[in-house]
């Protein structure tokens, strides 16, 4: 059968339409067939067969367990195909082959999809040693093993254990997760992987969290104790320079490092993001440091950031075949929503209005202080991307969504509006002039029109919440404004020249009389 499975497979990728659905329909006749799912099985199993027959295998075995495994599933088409030996060598052989020894990220990935759907309906009852033994492969697997364990375990965490399941075991599973994270030795990528996990039982406390409170927020104390340390060590670590495009393309070494190390350190911010909303005053007393830490990391990667997608073309937005994000942008995007969080704790707060009160004081005004160093770094990533700018070249209409936020596309620049707006809310004067005094230095500088750009499209969402709020700028901030804008208006780059004329009108309506002549 495996032989006649490996060809209907390959048919089912066919681009021509008629033995395409022949195939597809002639899998559907050896549902009956009490070999199938081995069969398929087996053919996911085999080094000799191409990868994308083998994922092919998995996603049709897939298919086959939601409709023919239980009743309990949605899909479920009336009759269990499946004997009840059958179903215990499937599982044995779906989990060998999630935590075998070969590197097969994509096989992997894909097997531990299937076997999480069948542990949604058979774990624990059914498959009482499931966890037991991802926990006792992870410490002590080769990286490959450990791959195939940690993405079992994620999805387990995430669709198959309930509240007396998690709670039973909860502790062992995260001194494991967090033996991994920390564990230099691994790959980053699966380092990485093992912070998800970790963010995944969040998702889990969230749901329990109403009934048991004080049981939740004592394992979530006990638990950050040991993770907090390691999350600020690597928010604190620096990134190795970007690799060149072609590494990137050929997955060289240091490429993958890189992507491993990004992947890394987004993952921690994701997690510092979901603590923040769910144990606010848990994650408080850290929040400075995890503040400055997030601020330092910005301020770094504004080169690497601006030259690998304000000048030139990289790709972006990428995810691996596990899902996690690797690319730089997702990483500054995660960062400035981290940033624009950690703003909201009362202790961030008080240490950054010490600052401020203590720099303008020293020197006499408010164009010096830190609310201008964050603007530096705002308008750095609220440039727009060499994609975005061609994209807007090809189709106004691109750019026209975006300014009138009718678009879902959240990107750095969006992030950015966002932080200069939340600043505004608390520090409305220390913002407005932070911006100018950082406009001006770009203007006496002859800088880019991106940068110039950037700097009036902070200004403009800065406006605009002004103006859904009642607020009004100062008459010498807004005349302060008026000499960039004309010469905005006045640019022969056509989104300059927009900007110039949508900051015209924010300012004209959040100005009082000030601009009336």
């Amino acid at each position: 059968m495996e032989e006649q499975l490996v060809r209907l497979l390959a048919e089912t990728q066919s681009s021509q339409q008629v033995p395409r659905k022949q195939a597809e329909l002639q899998l559907q006749q050896l549902y009956n067939e009490e070999a199938f799912p081995i069969g398929l099985a087996s053919v996911a199993s085999h080094d000799s067969v191409p990868v994308d027959i083998r994922q092919s295998a998995l996603l049709a075995l897939k298919t086959f367990v939601l409709g023919a495994w239980t009743p309990q599933f949605d899909e479920f088409k009336g009759r269990v195909l499946v004997s009840d030996e059958n179903k215990r060598r499937l599982r044995h052989m779906l989990l060998e082959l999630a935590t075998s020894g070969k590197e097969e990220r994509k096989i992997k990935s894909a097997a531990s999809y299937v076997i999480s759907k069948i542990a949604s309906s058979d774990f624990p009852d059914e498959w009482p040693d499931l966890l037991p033994t991802l926990l006792r492969v992870i410490p002590g697997g080769t990286d490959s093993q450990l791959h195939g364990a940690l993405k079992v375990l994620s999805d387990l965490v995430e669709d198959c254990l309930n509240e007396d399941q998690f709670f039973s075991v909860a502790r062992d599973l995260v001194k494991v997760v967090y033996d991994v994270a920390v564990n230099e030795a691994r790959k980053p990528t699966l380092r990485a992987l093992a912070v998800s996990v970790f963010r995944s039982c969040f998702n889990t406390l969230e749901m329990v969290m109403e009934d048991h409170k004080t049981a939740v927020k004592g394992f979530a104390e006990e638990a950050l104790n040991a993770w907090i340390p390691f999350f600020v060590e690597v928010l604190k670590s620096r990134l190795p320079p970007p690799p060149p495009e072609d590494e990137e393309i050929h997955e060289s070494n240091s490429a993958n490092t890189y992507r491993g190390l990004v992947a890394l350190k987004l993952q921690v911010v994701k997690v510092l993001v979901r603590i923040r909303t769910l144990f606010p005053a848990t994650l408080s007393p850290q929040s400075p440091v995890l503040f400055s830490a997030t601020w330092e990391e910005l301020s770094s990667l504004q080169d690497s950031y601006h030259e690998m997608y304000i000048e030139d073309e990289r790709q972006g937005r990428l995810e691996d075949a596990d899902g996690l994000p690797y690319t730089l942008d997702f990483l500054v995007l995660e960062e400035l929503d981290f940033m624009q969080a950690c703003l909201r704790a009362p202790p961030v707060r008080k240490e950054l209005q010490q600052q401020l009160a203590a720099q303008t004081s020293a020197n006499g005004g408010r164009h010096s202080t830190w609310v201008t160093e964050v603007m530096k770094f705002a308008v750095a990533y609220a440039q727009i991307t060499t994609e975005e700018e061609g994209l807007w070249d090809i189709d106004v209409n691109i750019f026209l969504s975006e300014e009138t936020n009718i678009t879902a596309n959240y990107t750095a620049r969006t992030a950015c509006g966002d932080l200069v707006i939340k600043l505004g809310e608390w520090l409305k004067e220390a913002t407005v002039d932070g911006l100018l005094s950082h406009t001006r230095s770009l203007y006496s500088e002859n800088t880019d029109w991106k940068a110039k750009k950037a700097a009036l499209y902070l200004l403009n969402q800065l406006l605009g919440d002004f103006s859904d709020v009642n607020k009004q700028v100062s008459a010498s901030a807004a005349n302060g404004y008026t000499d960039f804008i004309r010469y905005a208006m006045q640019e022969e780059n056509a989104f300059l020249r927009a900007r110039g004329y949508l900051v015209a009108g924010s300012l004209t309506r959040t100005s009082g009389e000030a601009l009336h002549q």
